[in-house]
């Protein structure tokens, strides 16, 4: 049962000429008012889907299917609260996200630098296919280098 039990502490600062009752009272209320505000108010960045649509229920989506990690990246840089859904079942993985109505011009500036940084990835060659290239052109020349010595070539 006592593992079960989360222990926390709370800080309270209190100025005033004379600590009464009420003033304590009013202090505690104060900062469980707060902290309750800080409970539902979405901050930016990923939310749960509770804390998104605590306030207003109108979320919009957006799905989004390749790299995840790198749109959050975008996301937060431009201050958009969303909440991100895996699809499940699908191949390559797809995820759904949501976000606020209000925060539609900050989505799109991120979506849209995202989009301009995926484009530009897939664009340039993979490190692999580069790494296959150069070695069979190490290859070739170690071929060329062997001719040249088998024939009487000229040495280096």
């Amino acid at each position: 049962m006592q593992e079960d039990l989360e222990q926390r502490t709370v800080s309270v600062s209190i100025q005033a000429a004379k600590l009464s009752g009420r003033v304590l009272r009013s202090a505690i209320a104060a900062v469980l008012q707060k902290m309750e505000q800080e409970r539902t108010t979405p901050k930016v960045g990923r939310n749960s889907m509770k804390r998104l649509t605590c306030k207003d229920p109108g979320a919009n989506t957006i799905e989004v299917s390749g790299r995840i990690r790198s749109f959050e990246r975008y996301a937060r840089k431009h201050q958009v609260r969303y909440h991100i859904e895996k699809e499940l079942g699908t191949d390559p993985p797809k995820w759904t996200v949501y976000f606020k109505a209000n925060q539609a011009d900050a989505l799109t500036a991120a979506f849209k630098e995202y989009t301009q940084k995926d484009l530009a990835r897939s664009a340039r060659p993979s490190l692999l296919s580069q790494l296959h290239k150069f070695k069979e052109l190490a290859q070739a020349l170690g071929r060329d280098r062997v001719k040249n010595k088998e024939h009487g070539g000229p040495e280096r």
